[in-house]
């Protein structure tokens, strides 16, 4: 586990609080900034602006997606395959982690709640 039960609520909000306030912020941005950059660069068509304004957050979204990807971790231990070849990780399969999730109480208590 990442994070011990005492502390996985406070993490949990902490992510959530950051991607909300990513997410205003790039509105923020799209419609203060780049909006009339861009207005000013296609000599006032707003509609082309807009359109182009909109596909930024995409790109900056896949190229932090892909740098994350390739310069990150997969767990705080370590990649996984590295894991499982030091043998520090158990090599467990789908089928086995699915009855392992289905098998825990807490699985079915989050069921309940988003019923």
């Amino acid at each position: 586990r990442m994070f011990t039960k005492e502390v996985v609520g406070t993490a949990n909000a902490l992510v959530g609080g950051w991607g909300n306030l990513g997410g205003g912020v790039t509105q923020l941005v799209m419609g203060s900034a780049l909006f009339p950059l861009f207005k000013e660069i296609y000599d006032g068509d707003s509609e082309k602006a807009w359109r182009t304004v909109c596909v930024i957050p995409a790109v900056v979204a896949f190229t932090s997606g892909a740098i994350v990807y390739f310069i990150s971790d997969d767990a705080p231990k370590g990649n996984y395959s590295e894991m499982k070849a030091h043998g520090v990780m158990a090599d467990v399969s789908a089928a086995a982690s699915f009855r392992s999730g289905a098998l825990n109480i807490n699985t079915w208590i989050l069921f309940l709640q988003y019923a």
